[in-house]
């Protein structure tokens, strides 16, 4: 749209944009009234229209190649209950044989006595994966900020000794305890803490919903289905993608059972000591003394004569001769949570995790003099190797859908609320400007593209729907972060793109601009907000298509990764956002044809303009 106006126009509107402030406040404001006393121009704001439309629950998307793995169960009440579980393939040990020798090297030589028998036995074999824990510090003061009294003040006390923080992390004492040895005698009183252990480290957990003490069935088991990297259907000349809604479960390629036992997490950093005493130090037992420290996670034992026969047994089998005869041979593990004493949902670092196994071997001792055998002795050795993830596939599941999502994806003039949940989930479609079924959208587009208008402020505003938080026992299911983004083709629009703000102090709150971040009045969800000011310039001044828009949660706001996904098992494909995949969470929002007494919080198009028709 070409604007026609005078150079004192011209100037003033330079002015304008100089002067401009963008409004991140509950109220409405108008930008630049009374900022310059003319009667060239005139800044207004209106309410434009927009329909929301529901859509039903994605039924299926690509679940191979996500690091981060999902498992355990989730009801977010009014919207619906999802469950998950874990299938990973595995790699190749890095090893070509167990112990010190080969397999044809234990069969012995007359001219080499150190070949022998090595008499491999698998000792332990544990399952390790790691939890997400938040390291984040805004203040420095040495106290994690989900841990900090005040994240924000590096003066702050959090374990009430009268030691700040920062003073008690530089002189090596707990800021977490008020009496860090724990010897009685509180740290303020307290000359010698020497007895505190200064690399103990207290951990906060993150990614971990619902009740972290619940109790539930933890179960390992093998997995007889061979996951081809190459997909049979395309003459295998393409990688081979894997879908959630398959259940190679519940089909039956089941094996062997590693692991199935009660199951409560444990949220402590993990300590392993030193397995033996060195007899050369007799005033210190090394057995009560910690050799390594890991992060929290979980960690349960598998049945070891599963790997003895499956690795040990086996060795310098073909099996174990490269990745790809493995992988035939050792097809994977299913790791499933079941019976919950409450819910427990949990995304693991699964990129991090692997089947430590542990073996014992005899050993040839010379001791140093290979020329003379009368002194040799065979001892006993220790070793492990590690199986790590290959083609991992998350299985995910909705067991129920709140109906009213249904009724919700019938309102076809517009719904009364959206539904919004990650995982298997639930999105929504925006049109602005109207309906684009019946035309009114291209219409308003039209006649406000006829008018002398220069958008400098456009906000696009959901509300939470307050009726559905009073009914939550907790809000931490409470999705803290939407995405916008192009239904079609899936891409992003131009003010997220063009946002390049970072706030590295907090989790999924960069690109704050564009918005979609969780607002909170009187310490309750009130609303999301987006910015799309350029994206609906270029609608009203470039003639762009308006697309209609999809909105979900998101996980990460700077990920763009979209995953294929389908709304019915083999029908239309669509675009998936993978962070929406990767949370859990979801919100209720008020729609564009809301019910009685939330008609002030119908979803809107908040309009700032500059008029220069006058």
């Amino acid at each position: 749209m070409n604007l026609k106006f005078n150079i004192r126009k011209n100037t003033i509107f330079f002015l304008l944009l100089t002067f401009a402030v963008a409004s991140c406040n509950k109220d409405f404001n108008t930008v630049g009234y009374n900022l310059i006393g003319s009667n060239a121009f005139e800044t207004s704001q209106v309410e434009l229209p927009v329909v929301s439309h529901q859509n039903r629950a994605i039924s299926d998307f690509q679940a191979d190649g996500l690091n981060t793995l999902q498992l355990g169960t989730i009801d977010i009440p009014n919207i619906g209950e999802s469950s998950a579980y874990i299938i990973s393939q595995l790699n190749l040990p890095p090893t070509t044989f167990f112990g010190g020798l080969t397999k044809e090297q234990e069969q012995g030589s007359e001219d080499n006595a150190s070949w022998i028998q090595e008499n491999e036995q698998v000792i332990s074999a544990y399952l390790e994966i790691p939890f997400f824990y938040n390291s984040r510090d805004r203040d420095g003061d040495g106290v994690y900020d989900s841990l900090d009294i005040d994240p924000d003040n590096p003066e702050s006390d959090t374990d009430g000794d009268s030691i700040s923080d920062a003073v008690e992390t530089q002189d090596g004492t707990n800021p977490l305890s008020d009496d860090s040895d724990g010897d009685g005698i509180l740290d303020a009183d307290d000359t010698d803490n020497s007895d505190y252990i200064i690399e103990n480290k207290t951990y906060s957990i993150d990614s971990i919903f619902g009740n972290k003490n619940s109790t539930f069935n933890l179960k390992v088991e093998e997995l007889t289905y061979y996951l081809n990297t190459l997909d049979p259907s395309d003459n295998f000349e393409s990688n081979q993608a894997f879908y959630s809604s398959r259940d190679l479960y519940q089909e039956g390629f089941v094996g062997e059972t590693l692991f199935d036992e009660s199951y409560q997490l444990d949220l402590e950093e993990v300590r392993i000591n030193y397995i033996e005493d060195d007899p050369e130090t007799e005033d210190v037992d090394e057995t009560t003394l910690i050799q390594n420290r890991r992060s929290p996670r979980i960690k349960v034992p598998l049945n070891t004569d599963f790997f003895q026969r499956k690795f040990i047994d086996i060795e310098g089998s073909d099996s174990l001769a490269n990745t790809s005869e493995f992988q035939k041979y050792m097809k994977g593990i299913y790791i499933r949570m079941e019976n919950p004493s409450e819910d427990l949902y949990m995304l693991l670092n699964f990129n991090s995790a692997s089947i430590v196994v542990t073996y014992e071997y005899d050993r040839y001792n010379d001791n140093d003099t290979p020329d003379d055998t009368s002194d040799f002795s065979i001892d006993r050795s220790r070793r492990d190797f590690a199986l790590t993830p290959s083609i991992t596939i998350n299985h995910l599941n909705n067991s129920y859908i709140n109906p009213a999502v249904d009724e919700a994806v019938g309102q076809t003039s517009g719904t009364n609320n959206l539904y919004l949940k990650g995982g298997m989930g639930l999105t929504s479609n925006i049109e602005l400007f109207g309906n684009h079924s019946d035309g009114s959208a291209a219409s308003k587009l039209d006649e406000i593209r006829e008018n002398s208008w220069l958008i400098n402020e456009a906000n696009l505003v959901f509300y939470v729907d307050s009726d559905w938080v009073e009914s939550l026992n907790t809000e931490d299911i409470i999705a803290d972060r939407l995405y916008l983004y192009k239904e079609g083709d899936g891409t992003p629009l131009l003010d997220y793109i063009d946002d390049q703000t970072v706030d590295n102090t907090q989790h999924n709150k960069s690109k704050y601009i564009y918005g979609g971040i969780l607002e909170y009045e009187d310490g309750r969800p009130y609303r999301y907000k987006f910015k799309i000011t350029q994206h609906v310039n270029n609608l009203i001044r470039k003639d762009s298509t308006n697309v209609p828009l999809r909105l979900a949660v998101s996980a990460d706001i700077s990920n763009q990764i979209a995953k294929r996904a389908f709304f019915n098992v083999g029908g239309e494909e669509i675009s998936y956002p993978t962070a929406t995949i990767l949370n859990p969470l979801g919100t209720v929002l008020i729609g564009s044809n809301p019910e009685e007494g939330f008609e002030n919080q119908r979803l809107k198009l908040e309009l700032i303009y500059t008029n220069f028709s006058n």
